[in-house]
């Protein structure tokens, strides 16, 4: 028992580090229940609550990808949502061209992941090579994302026609002519077997939940690993780092690529979930929400976003009967929270538990005599 114990640790130890919040046992043990819950919620919920999970499970695979970016290398970008939009499409443009003669979308997927992560090697080595930091590197990813969101609006000439695809314009990615395929599902094909998952399925779900714990625990193994710590180094102080002979552009270009890859990611689900993809992706509101999520969650903690972008996402959709206030809202609700909570409240309320568990710990700790205590094994710090 001793040793699958000491194993089990071994293995959370790849995952834990000064970098995230939420190291002990107990955090685990919540997150495995919160997992199990999410599994589960097909059986229990219904097929709105079903659907409206997956998006949320997308938002924060996007959310994930700035906390990722700006949280451990300080590099804000105000055009994430240019990265998750370009996927979509990606993967809608080379699923509606070889759907017939592949019968599975896995080079579109393929696509969807690889087209942004291309894109964003070609801009980030023109931002980080040119050394532009700090706000430069924010304004120059909106004005990339509007001049996308611009072109694609004027794609609704019928000229606009990657084979099989027609841009579309506002209309959003369709079919060319009405004997092309419209915007499939994944189907995934593993050798002679062919899985496919509609986006309004609870086979899609289960299929997004499993890709987010994925994206969740390989982020938490990179910033906790060296290569994480290189990532802090470059956020706090960019120039000592490079006397320590890290090529710090090169940081940071790598992890923004990373970064597109998995916003690329989250925008092919997103189209396979609802089957469409349009230019309002591009616009500002899209950009400045996936802030708000990671700013009220707290930019340096993984955990902390993915809870305020589901409590946010959740916020929004309540008050969606009253049309753009919600937009206000979460306007409101970021500046209070920037003004109350700097570090995300999400982060800071985390904190907050880790403290009173440790002190709970301790007070508990010392009510037991000497004798009865010599023999139990060392507490955990419960972050």
């Amino acid at each position: 028992m001793q040793k699958q114990s000491s194993g089990f640790q071994r293995f959370l130890r790849a995952f834990n580090g000064q970098q995230t919040l939420g190291n002990s046992r107990f955090f685990w043990l919540c997150w495995l229940v919160a997992v199990v819950l999410l599994v589960l919620l097909p059986f229990y919920g219904s097929r709105y609550q079903v659907l409206t999970a997956s998006n949320f499970l997308i938002s924060s695979m996007l959310a994930l990808s700035l906390c990722l970016i700006w949280g451990f290398c300080g590099i804000l970008s105000l055009g994430q949502a240019a990265f998750y939009c370009i996927g979509g499409y990606a993967f809608g443009i080379v699923a509606m061209n070889l759907i017939e003669t592949q019968a599975n979308t896995d080079l579109a997927l393929v696509a969807g992941i690889l087209v942004p992560t291309v894109f964003a090697a070609l801009i980030g080595a023109l931002m980080f090579y040119s050394r532009l930091k700090g706000v430069y590197i924010a304004i120059l990813m909106l004005v990339t994302s509007l001049l996308l969101g611009l072109f694609m609006r004027q794609t609704a000439d019928p000229s606009y026609v990657i084979g099989s695809a027609y841009l579309g314009g506002m209309n959003g990615l369709s079919p060319a002519t009405a004997s092309d395929p419209s915007l499939p599902n994944i189907i995934l094909g593993l050798g002679e077997a062919v899985f496919e998952f509609d986006g309004r399925s609870r086979d899609f779900y289960w299929l997004v939940l499993g890709i987010g714990i994925v994206v969740y625990l390989a982020l938490r193994w990179i910033v906790n690993s060296s290569f994480g710590y290189v990532l802090v180094a470059v956020r706090e102080d960019p120039e000592r780092a490079e006397t320590f002979g890290y090529d710090v552009r090169l940081v940071q270009l790598g992890v923004f690529c990373l970064s597109a890859a998995i916003a690329g990611l989250a925008g092919t689900l997103y189209t396979a979930w609802g089957t469409y993809i349009h230019p309002d992706g591009f616009s500002v509101g899209a950009n400045i929400l996936v802030v708000i999520w990671v700013a009220v969650g707290g930019r340096k903690d993984l955990t902390s976003v993915v809870a305020s972008t589901i409590a946010l996402n959740w916020i929004s959709i309540e008050l969606s009967a009253w049309g753009e206030i919600s937009m206000f809202v979460l306007g409101c609700i970021l500046i209070v929270a920037m003004m109350a909570a700097p570090e995300g409240v999400m982060a800071g309320i985390g904190k907050i538990i880790g403290r009173f568990l440790n002190r709970t710990v301790r007070s508990a700790g010392r009510a037991i005599p000497p004798t009865q205590g010599c023999n139990l094994p060392k507490m955990e710090r419960i972050q």
